[in-house]
């Protein structure tokens, strides 16, 4: 037997899932599944804590033959799943295809934020001009498409090449010999960069607002939508940045299965109810907008909906931490 193979059969005896043998020896999930399928070797510090765990000399563990404690508990558990592994070479791929779509899905972003501005400037010129309505009303909504269509495409065009990766953000997998090393050196690599563009997006979002005031401290209605379409293309702006940074960033998560990405924020639930509320924040935004026009006050849904998630997300990952203990 393998040094995996005794450490799977000891855990199995023992009545213990992967996870409840990783809490006693202080190590992750994935750390566990490494040394039982022979991807990687546990420390000595940890073997030492095996063999007491085990009740087994630690002799035993390395040596090829072992005899398993005849007083240890009669495996309980179903077979733990095989992971997917990726590779070395398709962690190279999958970082270059995520480095290659950051501008084009930022750019992307941009678009949609830009879109309405034609419109309110032309809403806002109208209402100095009334005979100009039905004229800026159109005008407006051809350009809002012309920024949207171009958008859309490189969604799909971006998403499509990428949608071989999805498990990436959705599963749980094994890491293969030097795909961690790979994802931490890159991201230590653009750990300033990412830190300077996600500081300067942020700004920019926060600071896009001060136009706006301005404007609104002039009573008119003209120089409010001026004020408006600045603090929308000062955000795009922002926002290009910070989409920019955050893809690559996302990626090397993805392969360290960190941050966003770790294998308790991979549940079903989790991304099913982010996926709707998110649908349900962005048709509300946009209904609430165009049903009344007042796109200087609807942009503070995303504020809102941002902090909203944040404490959605925190009670979701604790429920199903409960959940998984239980």
């Amino acid at each position: 037997m393998t040094l995996g193979e005794k450490i799977t059969a000891l855990r199995k005896q023992m009545g213990w899932s992967q996870d409840e043998l990783a809490e006693r020896l202080d190590v992750s999930r994935q750390s566990v599944s490494k040394w039982e399928g022979g991807q990687a070797a546990p420390e000595l510090e940890k073997l030492l804590r095996l063999s007491e765990i085990f009740s087994v000399s630690c002799d035993s563990l390395i040596k090829d033959e072992m005899i398993l404690p005849a007083d240890a508990p009669a495996a309980t558990e179903p077979a733990e799943p095989v992971l997917r592994q990726v590779g070395l070479e398709e962690a190279r791929e999958f970082l270059a295809l995520k480095r290659a779509s950051a501008k084009p899905m930022a750019r992307a972003v941009a678009l949609c934020i830009l879109s309405p501005i034609c419109l309110i400037l032309l809403g806002g010129l109208s209402a100095v001009r009334p005979v100009w309505e039905q004229i800026a009303v159109a005008a407006g909504m051809a350009v809002l498409f012309a920024f949207v269509v171009p958008a859309v495409a490189l969604f799909v065009t971006w998403g499509g090449r990428l949608d071989k990766y999805e498990y990436l953000e959705k599963e749980t997998f094994s890491a293969g010999p030097g795909v961690e090393a790979l994802a931490r050196e890159a991201m230590d690599r653009d750990r300033e960069a990412h830190g300077r563009q996600m500081t300067a997006g942020v700004c920019l979002c926060v600071g896009a607002v001060v136009p706006m005031l301005v404007c609104m401290a002039v009573a008119d209605e003209f120089l409010l939508s001026c004020g408006i379409g600045l603090l929308l293309a000062i955000v795009a702006a922002g926002v290009y940045l910070i989409v920019n940074a955050s893809i690559p960033w996302g990626a090397y998560q993805m392969l360290l299965q960190e941050g966003d990405y770790a294998p308790e924020k991979k549940t079903a639930l989790i991304r099913n109810v982010s996926a709707i509320y998110w649908c349900v924040v962005t048709a509300g935004y946009l209904l609430w907008s165009f049903l009344t026009n007042a796109w200087d006050r609807t942009w503070l849904v995303w504020p809102v909906a941002g902090v909203l998630f944040a404490a959605l997300d925190v009670g979701l990952e604790a429920w199903s931490g409960r959940k998984r203990t239980k």
